[in-house]
């Protein structure tokens, strides 16, 4: 056999002690860690997912909200455009300078039913104009303002002479 002196013998500890050290480094610790990590990088995915999951269904239930208060007031088959103006009308005391009103009735893909409605006011103050339009946009009704134009009146100052078109939305 070989003889190795103290030190050569002692060498050899050492080099085992290392490939020792570098086995169980590479072979134990460093696939944990990895596991560790990865095992961290899945959960932070899977929470960012859920937070996803949860944003989408949040939007899902303001879109479903947001369909039933349209079909409900698609539905809203009571309300005549006309009788609505003229009580919008009253109520910003515009009434007295509406000077003609006309509709047309239109139906969309055989289930939808779009009265469109064009009407002008005659020297109407720009304040109860305003009135007027604020309770057009907040009635119950499913519409929509087309188009307004203004031009400012001849009869008097501070006065203006309005056509407004108004396309409101129903079932048939």
């Amino acid at each position: 056999m070989i003889d190795l002196s103290p030190r050569e013998k002692k060498l050899l500890q050492i080099l085992g002690g290392v490939v020792a050290l570098t086995f169980v480094y590479f072979v134990i610790i460093t696939p944990i860690s990895n596991m560790r990590r990865s095992t961290e990088g899945g959960v932070r995915e899977k929470i960012e997912g859920i937070a996803k999951i949860e944003r989408i269904y949040a939007e899902y239930r303001e879109v479903k909200q947001k369909k039933a208060q349209y079909m409900s007031q698609l539905g809203n088959k009571d309300a005549n455009i006309n009788s609505m103006i003229e009580q919008w009308a009253s109520n910003a005391g515009v009434s007295g300078f509406i000077a003609y009103t006309r509709n047309t009735q239109t139906t969309i893909q055989n289930k939808y039913i779009m009265v469109t409605t064009i009407m002008k006011f005659d020297s109407v103050a720009i304040e109860p104009l305003l009135k007027f339009l604020y309770e057009v946009e907040n009635s119950p009704m499913l519409l929509k303002i087309s188009y307004l134009r203004m031009r400012e009146a001849i009869k008097g100052a501070n006065t203006y002479d309005v056509e407004l078109k108004i396309n409101t939305y129903s079932m048939q």
